[in-house]
């Protein structure tokens, strides 16, 4: 069995480029199929084992032209038994089954949120993917249901196969590396840490102004770290922070260094996700893995995701998700009951089993 694994996305830094990266070594591992890569863009550092084809695309319409049209012909050329791509969108003609992960319905979900070029790219392509793949691969059952609803399609296409967190978040780190990592980013002290993309529907604002009334009342300082990718939202943050004066106690780090970043983990006192909606949450399952406890919302699969090993609250509260923030940075008890919480729910995911479930869809659709 040939499979091509549309590898576009393993260059991106985080999100859907870690869940492909992490997927893609977990098949690996395996060897249950015969894998080709094909990217529109060179891919440092893989497996030489892999077969890799690539193309030069410099721009959005070149990249889509890639995805529409050269990847078909190259389909029909390499005798392609399944098309797979972990980034929600199939070639509008494919000439073999073709499986997609979609991993949510954010873009229409939050569509305040989403710029129109990706309201645009989303609405009509992942429509048309879903509506044609053999399978439609998702990361919760609550993006399972919210695909079933929005899209309409009979939720038997629709299989649920849960990511984890890479190997690399661990709490063995040496506190040494720790320390030259908070340096690094001149970090001094206690700090609250949140990770992901720095505006959008993860409501950072929303945890900045939790975090100005954490800051009146906790008994000893502590700083709030925001590490993650940009986007125009971002400038709404900043003029947050200047509005509440956070001054330097706000550390927003846009390039941490992917190797740094379960080390900040690790160094964290609490991490704080208080997004507004989640296909599934991956940085809050990062976090237990390093041992540090989270505070997030209810919205989306976080709850599925985190079940009782967080401290959770109602999306967009303000007032409520300082309080449990407090709550977690004074009570030692909570702390260690949070951790340990963390560590047995984060057992209950896993990369090989998610490759499996994945590469035996891939033997049905092949037939």
């Amino acid at each position: 069995m040939k499979i091509a694994f549309l590898a576009r996305c393993l260059t991106h830094g985080a999100g859907v480029g870690r869940y492909a990266r992490c997927l893609l070594r977990a098949m690996g591992n395996i060897a249950a199929a015969d894998l080709v890569l094909l990217s529109n863009k060179e891919l440092p550092g893989l497996d030489a084992s892999l077969e890799i084809r690539n193309s030069n695309c410099a721009n959005f319409l070149s990249i889509l032209k890639w995805e529409q049209l050269d990847v078909p012909r190259i389909i029909r050329r390499e005798g392609i038994d399944v098309l797979f791509n972990p980034d929600f969108v199939l070639p509008f003609h494919c000439p073999c089954p073709g499986v997609v992960t979609v991993h949510d319905v954010s873009y229409a979900a939050m569509p305040g949120c989403a710029g129109l070029r990706a309201r645009l790219y989303y609405g009509t392509f992942v429509a048309r993917s879903v509506r044609k793949a053999h399978t439609v691969v998702t990361v919760s059952e609550f993006s399972k249901r919210a695909i079933r609803d929005h899209f309409g399609i009979d939720e038997k296409q629709i299989t649920v196969a849960y990511p984890a967190a890479d190997a690399k978040f661990h709490p063995s780190y040496d506190p040494a590396d720790v320390r030259l990592v908070r340096r690094k980013y001149n970090i001094e002290g206690d700090y609250i840490l949140y990770v992901g993309l720095l505006g959008g529907w993860k409501n950072v604002e929303g945890l900045l102004e939790a975090y100005d009334i954490v800051r009146s009342k906790v008994h000893t300082h502590c700083d709030l770290v925001l590490a993650g990718r940009t986007c125009p939202a971002t400038r709404k943050i900043v003029r947050a922070a200047e509005r509440l004066q956070l001054g330097e106690c706000l550390h927003i780090l846009p390039n941490v260094d992917d190797g740094d970043l379960p080390l900040l983990y690790n160094g964290a006192r609490v991490f704080a996700f208080p997004s507004l909606y989640e296909g599934f949450g991956l940085p809050p399952l990062e976090a237990m893995c390093c041992g540090v406890p989270v505070v997030c919302t209810n919205a989306g699969a976080l709850p599925e995701v985190t079940a009782d090993a967080a401290l959770r609250v109602a999306p967009g509260n303000v007032e409520e998700l300082a309080e449990a923030l407090l709550e977690v940075l004074d009570s030692q008890q909570l702390r260690n009951d949070l951790i340990q919480n963390g560590f047995r729910r984060v057992r209950a995911f896993s990369w090989e089993k998610c490759a499996k479930r994945i590469l035996k869809i891939f033997h049905e659709a092949a037939g």
